[in-house]
């Protein structure tokens, strides 16, 4: 009788048990994204417009240095008037500066709206593909490494692999 009451529990816990198993996986978004062609393409889109505006900014600096070092050259020379006119151009330049600089990457800026606009397509395709693999293989739980929460995983656990090679089918 004993025997069959251990027995009935064991098959119970294990019952139970099994109704709790849930399957995990996990993601490294960081070597997702170092890895995949498609960030390549669009980390070089995104360096050539920045290497544009970076060379605005630099044109624009000369500019105010080379005016600064004018009127500093000539201030005993000139009248009071043109170099009023001087300072005021200056000023306005550096305005003019600033706000180029807050334009294109400041927290609002055209590189952030950039960088979004070229990642946000990127990170679609990856989450197509996470939510392909989990419902054709029946994942609970799909955890990303790189963003917290997930101290240790085993390597089998690990789908990062396999993102990345259904990622670079899809371009």
């Amino acid at each position: 009788m004993r025997k069959r009451i251990i027995i009935g529990v064991l098959a119970l816990t294990l019952s139970v048990s099994a109704s709790w198993a849930q399957k995990i996986g996990c993601i490294n978004s960081e070597m997702i994204f170092a890895e995949y062609e498609g960030t390549k393409t669009a980390q070089a889109k995104f360096n050539e417009e920045v290497e544009k505006w970076e060379a605005e900014a630099s044109r624009q600096q000369k500019e105010i240095k080379d005016l600064k070092d004018r009127i500093d050259k000539q201030s005993l020379l000139l009248s009071n008037e043109r170099k009023k006119e001087l300072e005021d151009s200056l000023n306005q330049k550096m305005v003019n500066y600033q706000k180029f600089l807050q334009d294109k990457f400041g927290q609002k800026g055209e590189a952030l709206i950039k960088n979004e606009e070229l990642t946000k397509p990127i990170i679609e395709k990856i989450n197509k593909i996470i939510e392909k693999i989990a419902k054709d293989e029946n994942y609970d739980y799909i955890f990303d490494a790189r963003a917290g929460g997930v101290i240790f995983a085993k390597k089998e656990y690990d789908l990062s692999q396999r993102v990345l090679t259904e990622l670079n089918k899809v371009r």
